[in-house]
């Protein structure tokens, strides 16, 4: 754990690399999501068709994610990351110039190879880094970050897209030079092990085995359905055909979802100091499923973007709490590969979102789609509130 300082957490130069490559992650999806009409209309393709850029991104994931987590406990953070982060930029430079949607496809499957390591080692590092309420206030002021990307990006990739479908593909070119910004200047804890790999997984396997784990785990798996569902697949299809936007305002609105993240985000820190972690959890759902009920209402894209907001808000909360959980519950030696196999479940539900939201719609249109998942996270809530105890795990 790194040393008590009398300088912020915010300040430490580790964390603004770690914050880097945050930034680096979310950009594989916030920044295209505003074009996926525009690649549709181009390629003269289906909803479900073109959400498979996020399906076959997130794919590898699925099945890469715990095995390199394991990696890095065995052999280091560093030499699993940069090697990551490299992938990612370059292949995902490479989309930009895809001449079929299944260049693209096979382009962006292999992205998502580089991007499996990368969601969790950042968070994981943290946990390295900090311990108590410095660990929540860092978790929270990532998120923050994670949080001014997602708002930025679509942003970016709206405007980029009036040049074209594939210019907001060429933007991961910018994470390489975070690798070696990684090899010469981050200076994290490394896991040093000293017992044998049956002793390792027999410490996993008991990680696994406490109740509290495998309920964070479930509230992931539910968070990131709602998330990568009727929201960043669905929301861009609902505002174009609901009101008629250009890119660059769906972009604007999608935008809205990580600016009140990132405001509760930055403020987790605070709140984590006042309220348990568990109560903060289960509170965030409540207000997942107003947004969720309110959304499809809304007569305009004003009172719209406010419902966003709230959503937003409740997604600031909710991730980081959960990782913060779940880092104390572990320690150095094992959690990389516990905050992966998070991670894994993470990814299972970025890819099976867009796809079951394509279902929900073409079955019942959205009132399907926001109804099935305002139930889904009532659902999620009432669960919490019922097998969750107030731990304080930090």
């Amino acid at each position: 754990m790194q040393e008590k300082s009398t300088n912020p957490v915010y300040k430490n130069p580790n964390l603004h690399i770690i914050f880097m490559i945050t930034l680096a992650a979310v950009m594989g999806v916030s920044s295209i999501t505003p074009a996926l009409p525009l690649v549709a209309e181009t390629f003269d393709l289906s909803l479900g068709r073109v959400a498979l850029l996020i399906t076959v991104f997130t794919l590898p994931g699925i099945v890469l994610s715990p095995l390199l987590g394991v990696a890095a406990d065995l052999y280091g953070r560093k030499r699993i990351i940069i090697p990551s982060v490299f992938l990612f930029g370059f292949a995902g430079f490479l989309c930009g110039f895809a001449p079929s949607f299944e260049w693209l496809l096979t382009l962006r499957f292999i992205q998502g190879i580089g991007v499996a390591a990368i969601g969790s080692l950042n968070v994981t590092m943290i946990g390295d880094l900090f311990s108590g309420n410095d660990r929540a206030a860092a978790m929270g002021y990532n998120s923050s970050v994670l949080g001014a990307g997602a708002t930025l990006y679509p942003i970016i990739g709206g405007s980029l897209a009036v040049l074209g479908w594939n210019y907001p593909f060429h933007l991961p070119i910018l994470a390489i030079p975070i690798a070696f910004l990684i090899y010469y200047k981050l200076d994290n804890p490394e896991p040093t092990r000293k017992t044998s790999l049956r002793i390792y997984f027999k410490n996993v396997r008991e990680n696994l085995g406490d109740k509290r784990i495998k309920i964070l785990f479930f509230a992931t798996v539910v968070s990131f359905l709602m998330l990568y569902g009727p929201i960043i697949t669905f929301l861009p299809f609902y505002i174009n055909d609901t009101f008629t936007s250009s890119t660059v305002i769906i972009g604007s609105l999608v935008s809205i979802v990580a600016i009140s993240n990132g405001t509760s985000s930055f403020l987790l820190g605070k709140l984590a100091a006042r309220f348990t972690e568990a109560g903060l959890l289960k509170f965030s759902y409540g207000i997942y499923t107003l947004a969720l009920i309110l959304m499809p209402l809304m007569p305009n894209m004003f009172t719209l973007g406010l419902v966003i907001f709230l959503f937003g808000l409740a997604q600031g909360i909710n991730l980081p709490v959960i990782i913060t959980m779940i880092s104390g519950l572990t320690n150095l030696e094992s959690r990389a590969a516990i905050l992966s196999l998070n991670g894994m479940l993470l990814k299972f539900s970025q890819t099976v979102a867009p796809i079951g939201i394509s279902l929900l719609f073409a079955f019942g249109g959205n009132t399907m789609v926001y109804g099935i998942s305002a139930l889904l996270s009532l659902l999620m809530g009432l669960y919490l509130a019922m097998r969750l105890p107030n731990y304080v795990t930090r």
